[in-house]
């Protein structure tokens, strides 16, 4: 089986789990981690994602938040005079992604939420993780999420776990965080 079916598999048996109310954000955060080098197979597999969710004995509602193409966003709505400041140095581009971008990107998410007609029964799948590669790490977006979820937030995370211990792209430090792993093995 491959590890991306392993994986949907493996999250087919957690969204039907019965939910538990009332539950500490961090709970109702889950961690879809597999190989970076799946990442392209993920990607044309999340309707499977959707489709597990929808039907599970839970019915909960889908939102897929996906994060490609958002860099080029936020520099699209940057003044051009400032990028040919950041680009002359671009060593301090992190610098500004770390502050703007990651404020932009907490905004629209943060905005897409609180649209959902039922966010409390909704699971928001955010995929596309590797476009903050080089500028922001993870667990600084989700440090801005973490509460504004008011349902289940559902992370594609490439990279790989051990205990509590997620390393993004299996290149960056890890970091400890107490989400829900779901994984793509067995």
């Amino acid at each position: 089986m491959s590890r991306i079916n392993q994986l949907l598999q493996n999250y087919r048996r957690h969204v039907s789990l019965p939910l538990r109310t009332n539950t500490a954000s961090a709970q109702r955060i889950w961690f879809a981690v597999y190989p970076p080098d799946d990442e392209r197979r993920l990607q044309h597999r999340l309707q499977e994602f959707e489709l597990a969710t929808r039907e599970s004995p839970n019915r909960l509602s889908w939102h897929l938040i996906d994060l490609h193409g958002r860099l080029a966003e936020w520099f699209a709505a940057e003044d051009p005079e400032d990028l040919k400041t950041w680009f002359a140095h671009p060593e301090d581009i992190e610098l500004y992604a770390r502050s703007q971008w990651k404020d932009r990107l907490a905004n629209i998410i943060k905005s897409e939420i609180s649209a959902l007609p039922d966010a409390e029964r909704t699971v928001v799948a955010l995929a596309g993780l590797m476009e903050l590669f080089d500028f922001l790490e993870v667990s600084e977006v989700l440090e801005t999420l973490e509460r504004a979820v008011p349902g289940y937030l559902l992370l594609f995370f490439p990279g790989e776990r051990e205990g509590n211990v997620y390393r993004f792209l299996c290149a960056r430090d890890g970091w400890d965080y107490l989400a829900v792993p779901i994984v793509a093995d067995r």
